[in-house]
């Protein structure tokens, strides 16, 4: 006859087992997280060596994607625009949508850049995002050359790039045609437009004063 002890205890026993069950999922996978941070830390320290970077940069948060986005050519600015991107998602749906916009982009943008960089196609980039511990140790650790910069095209700062740019041609050409405006001066004694730089009225042949 089974009594409220024995049931009792034999429930204790499956909660006792499944949390302890459950305890030891949770160490494995802290141990697996554990390796594979070291694995990319590693990765990326072998990666700044070869680019002549400080390696050990690997080791602080921020500052070691600054340092890739440095040997890869790609913007700076971005780490900055992704750490200031939560900030959108206070703002229904579309923040968060932005949000995970961003850090897809840069993590796209990054990566690509990285394996031309080092002279691996595009489809290296896929590993790089998705196994970014082993690709990264590997790219690190093989034989692998740091050719220079080679980013992918960065659509929106290049677009701000060419505004500026163009907005400083305009800018120097306004002041070059001031400039010119400046130099004609009229002739005071028939009243034609000539040049400051010269000497003698075109029409009347006076001298300018």
């Amino acid at each position: 006859m089974t009594t409220d002890y024995d049931t009792y205890t034999t429930a204790g026993a499956l909660v006792g087992g499944a949390l302890g069950g459950l305890m030891i999922f949770f160490v494995v996978m802290m141990i697996i997280a554990i390796v594979l941070g070291i694995l990319h830390i590693i990765g990326v320290w072998k990666i700044l060596s070869k680019a002549n970077k400080p390696g050990w940069g690997a080791l602080i948060p921020v500052y070691n994607q600054y340092l890739l986005c440095k040997i890869v050519g790609v913007s700076p600015w971005w780490i900055l625009i992704l750490c200031l991107s939560p900030i959108i998602v206070l703002i229904p749906i579309i923040g968060t949508l932005a949000n995970v916009a961003v850090a897809i982009y840069f993590t796209i943008l990054l990566n690509v850049s990285l394996a031309r960089s080092f002279g691996k196609e595009d489809g290296f980039a896929v590993g790089l995002i998705l196994l970014a511990p082993i690709f990264y140790l590997i790219l690190g650790l093989g034989d692998h050359k740091y050719l220079g910069e080679k980013p992918m095209n960065d659509v929106v700062f290049n677009k701000i790039n060419q505004a500026n740019h163009n907005k400083s041609t305009e800018n120097t050409e306004s002041a070059t045609n001031t400039s010119k405006d400046t130099n004609i001066q009229y002739c005071t004694s028939c009243g034609s437009k000539i040049d400051g730089y010269t000497r003698f009225c075109p029409n009347c042949g006076k001298e300018v004063e």
